[in-house]
């Protein structure tokens, strides 16, 4: 599926801008976005995802045998966690840059794809914790529109419903997503017709189609909600129709 955007450039810009963020925050300022966690829990958390994927790419592992050869330090604190991350993020922006789009990688969702996919996936991740630190420490940040749909389209493709929460129900009816802000010409990847969601996987189209229930609003907005970021609500976030069945569809998948 080729991007709207460069996603070398997300994973850049945002890693930079997270790294910043880290360096002049509070360590024990607690993450609005991610009970639980500290500032300095979201930063470990992401250099060590950075450093996973990093040796995945570099040393063109496809198998899942080979994950074990991957060392990730004990927690890092104080000082030396910015250099951490800086050292994780570095590693990771050259391995992809290097790395042919095609190269095979080892992924968590059951099949091997490529370096293409790994760029995605740390772009849209990068993007999300730099909105959830921005947020906590309140310096304005949007995620560009084509980016967060996009965000939307990899969430429906590889998390919704594949591993269904604990005491959620089935959800009983469709859902039709609609991102209101999309440019000129890119309308047609900000809408989905949501028809399943059964553990592990859920199935849509990427069009224009009534559902029972309908979820309107700014890709932004729409993306975090799938992520369940906006613990306070969204004003920008419209649901028409069965308001239980967009609660169920949002409240399925197990996203801790």
């Amino acid at each position: 599926m080729d991007l709207p955007y460069d996603a070398l450039d997300v994973l850049q810009t945002n890693g930079v801008a997270f790294i910043d963020l880290v360096s002049s925050a509070d360590p024990d300022l607690m993450i609005s976005a991610c009970p639980g966690w500290r500032v300095s829990d979201l930063a470990n958390h992401q250099a060590e995802v950075w450093n996973f994927w990093a040796h995945i790419v570099a040393d063109g592992i496809t198998e899942r045998t080979a994950l074990r050869a991957i060392q990730t330090p004990a927690r890092v604190d104080g000082p030396e966690l910015v250099d951490w991350l800086a050292a994780t993020h570095n590693a990771l922006f050259s391995a992809l840059v290097d790395a042919p789009l095609d190269q095979p990688a080892w992924t968590w969702t059951g099949a091997t794809l490529d370096a293409a996919w790994v760029r995605r996936r740390m772009a849209l991740e990068s993007a999300m914790h730099r909105h959830d630190l921005a947020t906590t420490v309140r310096v304005p940040y949007d995620v560009p529109t084509v980016v967060a749909a996009d965000g939307i389209d990899e969430f429906l493709t590889y998390f919704c419903g594949r591993e269904r929460r604990e005491g959620e129900m089935k959800v009983g009816g469709t859902v039709h997503l609609h991102c209101t802000d999309m440019p000129e010409g890119q309308q047609d990847r900000g809408e989905w017709y949501i028809s399943n969601v059964k553990e592990p996987s859920c199935t849509f189209t990427r069009e224009h189609r009534k559902g029972d229930a309908a979820v309107r609003g700014p890709a932004q907005s729409l993306w975090l909600w799938l992520w369940r970021r906006d613990k306070r609500g969204d004003d920008s976030i419209e649901v028409i129709g069965k308001e239980e069945v967009a609660r169920r569809f949002r409240a399925y998948t197990d996203l801790d």
